[in-house]
């Protein structure tokens, strides 16, 4: 009974960092899983759980606008008070979306 453990794990999760790396710990054996997969997968959980980012996770697009605006992309996730004074107020989901949407926009 696989299933019944899983949902355990993620039920004692306290915050959405943590489902986060719960996801990727479950998932890294499997090929072809990437940065996009785990997030996305973590966020759809967390949301269930009304656990969200509290700071903005980094995978392809994300990393390529943060990048374009001179961000510290060094790590897996860039804290809130590093982002330009234009992006501060918004949700870490929304400043992720922002960053991988517009991310050829940047210059």
């Amino acid at each position: 009974m696989v299933l019944p453990t899983m949902t355990n794990s993620f039920q004692q999760c306290r915050t959405f960092d943590q489902i986060h790396e719960l996801v990727k710990t479950r998932l890294h054996k499997v090929c072809g899983i990437g940065e996009l997969y785990v997030y996305d997968t973590s966020f759809r959980i967390g949301a269930k759980l009304t656990l969200f980012p509290e700071k903005v996770y980094l995978h392809r697009g994300v990393r390529k606008g943060a990048s374009a605006l001179s961000l510290d992309i060094a790590g897996h996730a860039i804290e809130m008070d590093t982002l330009p004074d234009e992006l501060k107020h918004l949700p870490p989901y929304e400043v992720e979306d922002i960053l991988c949407i517009y991310k050829d926009k940047f210059n």
